[in-house]
């Protein structure tokens, strides 16, 4: 009674709650009377996590970061892969909360932001080609996969940012790859005939590639990629010995889970990261001209690495898949080859600068698209996946040149040049755990960059949102310690 005695009293706070709640039902009813009553729910649902993310902007970070690995399993179905969507109402809440009402209301506050001209230049890019696709429709979902991960990048880097924030976040990640790593150990020894299924051409034999919860082998590699190089990089800074030794153990814990992948691009990818960061702390070290304990790191490191690559070529079936990875008679080589020569060699002078448009790979690969604007409209999450999944090509360098042209490949060449460029200029900070996420970001691209070679990288969640957090991170490197 007390709570309804309040409402005319002029508690303003209340009654905009009030008002609220009022408009959510009424337009989720509105839903379920004129269209079905699973889109008034979902609806319901979905309006209800915008306006906790609206109240708790941090901790609606923290439950998007936690919730990243489990979504693309949940695609599965049509009934819960529409879940799936709650990450893209956590991303356009923090957007509005964060960036756009603080804009338009001149409250924005100062934040560094190194991607601001190629994000400039990547967006109206990406509008002109949208609008070019042969197929509007799939045309406007690959731009919205574009522009949603742009809108994460400005939420995060206006999110508040401190020593402790960071750590905490950084926690969180840690607690959600525990999580990872104990399902994909059940499914390995439990739950194996889900596993997908890959020829090995040494043995002549088919052999089960582990992905826990995650939709394909390769997402599940690329996710350990990022966890094991920010394990690397919280190693080499923080200085107590025993979380050191805690999370050293948990990089070592990772490494049989991402071998199980048997993804080249994973393995490729990991290599590449660590011996980036290993150049970055050289050169770090060579500028500075100080003599410390990090050159025995990186001695011993860099010999490490090279021996165990020697051992992985000559003494595992890693070095089979690496090879392979050269041989262009491969099958899955003979396949990406067919790919390359089947989109470029129809293209002309003119669409080789300035792309053929967003989602045009379909005539090139003989598939093609039947959605429509209603499968849109009412959540057909799944219809939605598999007509983009038919747009993929295993090459997201190729595919970006093909659909955006050179312009396009070099936009996204800027872009990583800025964010690399970024990593270097601010390390040494005051803080610690901003060098932790400068060294993070630098091995992190490198994996990122490579592994664009073999992935449709900017099309596979969460490393596409993983991207831009991390390059959120680098960006508003002003850190109040506290």
């Amino acid at each position: 009674m007390k709570i309804f005695k309040r409402l005319p009293g002029g508690n303003d706070s209340f009654r905009d709650c009030f008002a609220w709640m009022l408009i959510v039902v009424v337009v989720s009813a509105f839903v379920s009377l004129f269209l079905s009553f699973q889109a008034g729910a979902w609806l319901l649902f979905f309006l209800i996590v915008a306006w906790w993310v609206w109240e708790h902007p941090e901790e609606g970070f923290l439950l998007f970061i936690v919730i990243a690995p489990l979504l693309p399993m949940l695609k599965i179905t049509q009934t819960i892969g529409t879940v799936t969507l709650v990450k893209d109402v956590i991303i356009l809440t923090l957007f509005l909360k964060l960036f756009l009402v603080p804009l338009a209301l001149k409250r924005l506050p100062y934040r560094r932001n190194v991607l601001f001209a190629p994000v400039a230049a990547l967006l109206p890019w990406t509008a002109l080609e949208m609008v070019r696709a042969d197929s509007l429709i799939l045309g406007v979902l690959r731009a919205r996969d574009i522009g949603l991960y742009v809108m994460l990048y400005f939420a995060v880097l206006y999110l508040p940012t401190t020593s402790q924030i960071l750590r905490r976040r950084m926690k969180w990640f840690m607690a959600s790859l525990i999580v990872v790593l104990i399902l994909g150990v059940y499914q390995w020894f439990w739950a194996v005939d889900s596993t997908v299924l890959r020829f090995d051409p040494a043995r002549e034999i088919w052999i089960p590639r582990i992905s826990s919860i995650m939709a394909h082998p390769s997402i599940l590699g690329q996710y350990l990629v990022a966890a094991a190089v920010l394990l690397v990089a919280s190693t080499v800074y923080i200085t107590s010995l025993r979380q050191r030794i805690l999370l050293g153990g948990l990089f070592v814990v990772t490494l049989p889970f991402i071998f199980l992948t048997y993804s080249r691009a994973v393995w490729i990818g990991l290599v590449v990261a660590l011996g980036a960061m290993v150049v970055m702390l050289t050169i770090q070290i060579l500028v500075s001209r100080t003599k410390n304990n990090l050159w025995k790191y990186i001695s011993f490191g860099g010999v490490g690495l090279i021996l165990l690559l020697v051992v992985m070529l000559k003494f595992t079936p890693a070095g089979v898949f690496l090879r392979s990875a050269i041989d262009p008679t491969y099958a899955s080589n003979e396949a990406r080859l067919e790919f390359m020569a089947r989109l470029i060699a129809p293209m002309t002078n003119g669409e080789a600068l300035f792309g053929r448009g967003l989602g045009d790979v379909l005539a090139q690969n003989f598939r093609e698209t039947d959605l429509e604007v209603y499968d849109i409209a009412t959540g057909s999450s799944r219809a939605v996946q598999l007509t983009k999944n038919s747009t993929l090509v295993d090459n997201q360098h190729l595919k970006t040149f093909v659909e955006m042209g050179l312009a396009g490949v070099l936009i996204y060449a800027w872009m990583y040049w800025r964010l690399a460029k970024a990593t270097f200029k601010t390390q040494n900070a005051k803080f610690k755990i901003q060098n932790v996420i400068n060294l993070w970001a630098m091995g992190f691209l490198a994996a990122f960059v490579i592994q664009g070679f073999f992935i449709d990288i900017w099309d596979i969640f969460p490393t596409n949102a993983a991207f831009w957090i991390v390059a959120a991170l680098v960006s508003g490197a002003a850190l109040d310690e506290t």
